[in-house]
């Protein structure tokens, strides 16, 4: 039987001063006993202090913090995510030659400069088991054969599919993607899951929304939608930052999972199993999570719910651009009066039609990227 591991979101954030030997102790059991340790590296190991321009911050770690990973017993890096183009790509090519010197194998970079595929294979007691790593669309993907991350497109996965299920027993999706802080995937997400799936990935697992989501079994197809993070110093997060999910997938004639809830960096830096009742709290939500994922129109309600309440706040970035309006926008009075308009106004349905319209969202993002 193969057994395969996959833990979340995975920035070794520490001075390397502070590496112990005990970060990943607790889980020993765990990560020694496994054929292959897959993990989401969140950020580059660069010492590049040349950062790209973007919204939201850029993050890296020191290229010894390699040693966070060989702790952990990692055997894959998936680097397809929103921050392993922080530092250019000088910080990619460090992070890929940093985890080669290390006998770490990496994942999802498009136009690698080492000549290697987004994609990977390894045999595993005479089983040939295929990896694929997407994320979706942010400053980390790049223009067509530039360094960068393999971005998802529905068409470009259905033949990368094609291709690599002709060559493995077993092909797994990493997919980095989802609403942060949100324990649920949108209807969209479960979707492209079920895509993926039915385009003939065994099982598809994801990462990126930073909290622990919940599973399903399709068509006997595991698909865990969110793990959380595995090691992920940051300040001033929410506590349920700090509690997350690894899965393990054993392989034989079919796929089994297995869920075990996990604590990390919650006091100081280390990554445990979860404990006694937290443990059952874990577990509990996750099957809560689950059961809601299961049912269509539990989830699409779950999800108008986020889009009414949290929906306006990116709506307003577009709509109201100018600094008066977001000044205005900050009164009760003249937000309720703003956001009459906005539902009501020419400014909403432009919006909606840009983003809507393939062939006009097209149009609208090629005449942003370029430069005057």
């Amino acid at each position: 039987m193969i057994k395969l591991i996959f833990s979340g979101d995975f920035a070794p954030l520490i001075n390397p001063n502070e590496i112990l030997e005990s970060h990943f102790s607790d889980l020993e059991s765990l990560l020694q006993g496994c054929d292959l340790h897959i993990t989401n590296l969140e950020c580059p190991l660069t010492l590049s202090d040349k950062s790209i321009v973007k919204s939201g911050p850029s993050i890296k770690a020191h290229p010894q913090n390699i040693e966070l990973l060989k702790q952990a017993n990692v055997s894959i890096a998936c680097l397809a995510n929103n921050h392993i183009f922080d530092f250019n790509e000088k910080g990619i090519i460090d992070t890929i030659e940093t985890c080669k010197t290390n006998r770490i194998d990496s994942i999802g970079i498009v136009s690698r400069f080492d000549g290697d595929p987004h994609w990977l294979i390894k045999e595993i007691k005479g089983k040939r088991i295929g990896f694929l790593n997407y994320c979706e669309h942010e400053f980390s993907v790049r223009e067509p054969g530039q360094l960068g991350a393999n971005g998802y497109d529905p068409i470009k996965a259905f033949y990368d599919i094609k291709e690599l299920r002709l060559l493995v027993d077993h092909l797994i999706v990493i997919y980095h993607g989802g609403n942060e802080y949100y324990p649920l995937p949108s209807p969209h997400l479960k979707k492209t899951f079920h895509y993926l799936a039915d385009l003939g990935a065994d099982a598809v697992i994801g990462h990126h929304t930073h909290v622990f989501s919940g599973y399903e079994i399709y068509n006997g197809k595991p698909l865990v939608y969110s793990l959380g993070n595995f090691f992920f110093p940051y300040p001033n997060e929410p506590v349920e930052w700090h509690s997350a999910i690894i899965c393990k997938l054993s392989i034989d004639d079919t796929i089994s999972l297995q869920i075990t809830p996990i604590d990390q960096c919650r006091n100081h830096y280390f990554t445990k199993f979860t404990q006694n009742e937290i443990m059952k709290n874990t577990q509990d939500e996750v099957e809560r999570l689950s059961k809601i994922i299961r049912d269509d129109n539990v989830l699409n309600n779950h999800w108008r719910h986020i889009v009414i309440n949290k929906g306006e706040n990116y709506a307003k970035l577009f709509l109201y651009s100018t600094k008066i309006e977001r000044l205005l926008y900050k009164n009760t009075k003249t937000r309720i009066w703003m956001n009459t308009l906005m539902k009501k106004g020419r400014k909403a349905m432009v919006l909606n039609n840009l983003l809507r319209c393939q062939s006009l969202y097209n149009l609208l993002t090629d005449n942003l990227k370029i430069k005057k």
